[in-house]
């Protein structure tokens, strides 16, 4: 697939009250509190009931607009396409459910406009409140999370018997509301799917078959505040307050406990909305997450986009979590501590970022289900660092990604034209995948493209590079080769993948390549594009897929590969 996501942390799996630990995972069943900006908490749903839902043929999937920007560079509509092609009845965007929530926030402030409220929409602050700061309760502003209010919304306009699917990076509600949706799945689980159906979002079209949900804003900003309450901020900043962070928490209970008039409303979030979310990948990437989404956004609606009659009931109500002094298994401790692991010269670590004294003490809260592995800094860093070296590479087949091919493809360029050397670029197509895949199932389709893409990987030197470009197509990078060894590169890959086949069921099904060179020396020819180069060799793979396949074609418009 050609999106890229970088997950610092092992989520966590949720269905219904039912919770299930997972191994390198976090603890979530809703009573779970994260208290650092380094929160990572992530909705990892059950694909078996996303299934089932679909099954149906009623599922409806509550989609964020974070999605465009996870499945980036494909476009809103390509995205959509992808989900119809998986099987979903209907798609509503997010903004619908942040459009019934600042409806519902306009009103809660204009009734009382001397009272101190605490913004409510993310279940990570209730959560914290609920469990380590329940004097802020009755100062939460009762309105449900976006995501919620939105189920609610579209159970009005799809009826009961609609099983309603939500996919995004964060949880979906509190006070187990999550029992409003049938199936909650993540970015990278909603792409796993796609790869199961051997749906890729960049091949679909860039029309829509189908009447588009609205995707526009008329009242709210991201998250479900009012525009217009952002707007009287500037004016007004001392009846109205941002904060990021949940050490926050703490000062604004102390202040609207002494003097809850002083306050106003307090926007408060554990950090910079759902694109500042660490799921995303690392803060420095943030503003460009924040680009891509605002180059996306629709224009703003001049008048109301919801069905009035449709509009449903989004208020809440929030319950402190007791707590209980049950001692947890001591394995479940132990593994824990082994998690975090210990400091060069074996010690632990008893940072204190944590919020605990030691390292044993925080373990023991989190066995007990009253902290999470979120809360660790040490576990985080090096969960972030193994998934962001995982990030560079396909899961199935090894292959770096479609980022890395960019990235890499520039570098090359810009080193060819400044030295005067060379790059190759082979476009590389199984043909005739999708039969196999129809009559052999996905099982057969994933073990030809991994055991293609070994040939690939095994065929070039450790300069070179490997990226699967999109389903059944992968790109090399050959750095400095001659011609001639382009081409010979480009045969060996031909020749090896003919004579590979994997056995199924008493039979041995093999595929062949059609492969589309692009040869560029930075002597004769400066300053070539990316786009160019791709353009070339995708031209050239053209001629190879029209010749029958099994082919090898140079690049049209250049010099042959001989």
């Amino acid at each position: 697939m050609a999106c890229v996501r970088v997950c610092p942390v092992e989520a966590i799996s949720v269905s219904g009250q039912t919770v299930e630990i997972v191994e390198s995972g976090c603890i979530e069943c809703g009573i779970c509190v994260p208290s650092c900006h380094h929160e990572a908490i992530d909705v990892v749903g059950d694909l078996d009931l996303c299934r089932d839902a679909m099954e149906t043929g009623n599922a409806v999937l509550l989609l964020p607009t974070e999605a465009n920007v996870y499945f980036y560079p494909a476009t809103p509509e390509q995205v959509l396409n992808a989900c119809y092609a998986a099987g979903f009845a209907a798609v509503y965007y997010e903004q619908l459910g942040d459009e019934l929530v600042a409806r519902a926030y306009e009103q809660l402030l204009s009734s009382s406009s001397r009272r101190a409220w605490v913004r409510s929409t993310s279940p990570i602050v209730v959560n914290y409140c609920r469990t380590k700061l329940p004097e802020l309760l009755p100062f939460l502003a009762p309105v449900a999370t976006p995501s919620v209010a939105l189920s609610r919304y579209v159970r009005n306009i799809e009826g009961e018997d609609a099983r309603i699917v939500y996919a995004g990076v964060g949880a979906p509600g509190v006070n187990g509301d999550q029992e409003e949706l049938d199936a909650c799945l993540s970015f990278d689980e909603l792409e796993r799917l796609f790869v199961e159906l051997d749906i890729n979002p960049l091949d679909e079209p860039q029309t829509l078959s189908r009447i588009p949900p609205e995707r526009r804003r008329h009242a709210s900003m991201p998250g479900g505040l009012p525009r217009a309450v952002l707007e009287d901020s500037r004016q007004s900043s001392s009846r109205f307050r941002k904060e990021r962070g949940l050490s926050s928490l703490a000062p604004i209970a102390r202040a609207v406990l002494n003097d809850e008039n002083a306050l106003g409303f307090v926007d408060v979030l554990p950090f910079e909305g759902n694109l500042g979310h660490p799921a995303y990948g690392p803060p420095e990437d943030l503003y460009w997450r924040k680009e891509i989404a605002d180059v996306l956004e629709p224009p703003r609606a001049s008048a109301p986009v919801l069905i009035p009659e449709a509009e449903p009931d989004v208020s809440a109500s929030f319950e402190p979590i007791l707590d209980d002094h049950a001692m947890p298994d001591p394995a479940e401790v132990q593994r824990i501590l082994d998690l975090i692991g210990t400091t060069p010269d074996g010690r632990m670590w008893n940072t204190g970022s944590c919020g605990h004294s030691t390292c044993l003490e925080f373990a023991t809260a989190v066995a007990r289900g009253r902290s999470t592995l979120a809360l660790c800094p040490i576990y985080l860093s090096r969960q972030y660092e193994r998934a962001a070296r995982d990030a560079l590479h396909d899961a199935l087949t090894g292959a770096f990604t479609f980022r890395v091919l960019n990235e890499r493809l520039d570098e090359e360029l810009s080193r060819a034209s400044r030295t005067g050397t060379s790059i190759a670029l082979l476009f590389v197509d199984i043909d005739k995948f999708k039969p196999i895949n129809d009559t052999y199932g996905h099982g057969t389709g994933n073990a030809l493209l991994v055991g293609v893409s070994r040939i690939l990987q095994e065929a070039v030197r450790s300069t070179d590079i490997v990226c699967r470009y999109g389903g059944d197509e992968f790109v090399l990078i050959l750095v400095n080769p001659d011609r001639r060894g382009a081409g010979r590169v480009a045969e060996e890959i031909r020749a090896k993948t003919e004579a590979f086949t994997v056995p199924v069921e008493g039979e041995n099904v093999g595929v062949t390549l059609s492969i589309g060179v692009a040869y560029h020396s930075g002597i004769t020819r400066s300053n070539l594009t990316r786009e160019e180069l791709m353009a070339e060799a995708d031209a050239a793979l053209y001629v190879a897929k029209a010749q029958g396949g099994n082919t090898v074609h140079p690049a049209i418009g250049g010099q042959l590969v001989r």
